[in-house]
């Protein structure tokens, strides 16, 4: 046929695609890596890092004056340091590798390359992603060492309610949890060039995250209990916040893990789906809101 296209066109074409497809993941990788050092640079990491391992230090040494609850109080603080670490992340250097990069128009130098907007943002993501798990491995290491200190000083017979699951389990689903904060920075950071501004959205993102079911539930006992009021909007607004912002609240179960006690599996599966899901969504708004700016 006179339309039909050479035999070897389509092998071609194939060709083609599987080096555009591995130029990408070179791109992705060699930005993933650079935000990844970049992100080793800075002091204030190297200073959270420090603090926390303070705090698991005298959490070992103050949790003797609670004998009946010593594996308690060292892993409520040494996972809430880990936690603390993490956060170091997306409040203090996400933030400052993405929207500095556009502030300070450092951004027209990697995108002057054959680089495309989605792989910036995918590598930049993995970068922080990278460095947040390097920040709460380092930490969780330190939890570990911390509660073998604590057996060392006060007896075994006081961690008999430790779980190794369930502390694993915590960490690893506050490492989600961070992760989805990490996908809200650089969706915040793609929709505004103000450091700051991005930095306070992701603070109410936190908070927000952390509070809506608190706020939901007040809400049903003010209704059911004392029968009180409540406008529409605050309702409607309370409803769309649930939605649309990511329950971050449900990661943390520090408190579980310091009891020993273990969420179903089927939770925690629920739990790694909705960050997926909520981390791929965030990430495709700010790939398709970044690829239409216009940085001039």
């Amino acid at each position: 046929m006179a339309g039909a296209a050479p035999p070897g066109g389509c092998a071609k074409s194939g060709k083609q695609y599987f080096e555009i497809e591995a130029d990408s993941l070179n791109n992705i990788s060699a930005i993933t890596l650079l935000s990844y050092k970049e992100g080793l640079k800075h002091r204030v990491l190297y200073g959270v890092v420090i603090f926390a391992l303070i705090l698991m230090t005298f959490a070992v040494l103050i949790s003797g004056l609670f004998l009946r609850d010593i594996s308690k109080i060292i892993l409520d603080l040494c996972l809430s340091a880990v936690n603390v670490g993490g956060l170091l992340i997306p409040f203090f250097l996400a933030v400052h590798l993405l929207a500095r990069d556009i502030e300070k128009r450092t951004i027209f130098t990697i995108l002057a390359q054959p680089v495309s907007r989605s792989s910036y943002i995918v590598g930049k993501y993995l970068g922080i992603v990278l460095l947040t798990g390097t920040v709460m491995a380092v930490l969780s290491g330190a939890t570990f060492l911390s509660v073998l200190a604590g057996r060392v000083v006060y007896g075994t017979r006081f961690f008999s309610e430790f779980s190794m699951q369930a502390v694993l389990l915590s960490i690893f689903l506050s490492f989600v949890g961070i992760m989805v904060l990490n996908a809200m920075v650089v969706f915040w950071c793609s929709v505004t060039t103000s450091a700051f501004i991005a930095t306070l959205l992701t603070l109410f993102t936190y908070l927000i995250g952390h509070t809506i079911d608190d706020v939901v539930r007040f809400l049903a006992a003010e209704i059911n209990l004392t029968g009180a009021h409540v406008s529409d909007t605050v309702r409607y607004t309370v409803e769309l916040a649930k939605y649309i912002f990511p329950n971050l609240s449900a990661f943390d179960i520090k408190l579980q893990a310091a009891h020993g006690l273990i969420i179903p599996a089927a939770d925690a599966a629920f739990l790694f789906g909705y960050g997926a899901a909520y981390i791929c969504a965030a990430l495709s708004l700010a790939m398709l809101i970044f690829g239409r700016r216009d940085f001039a």
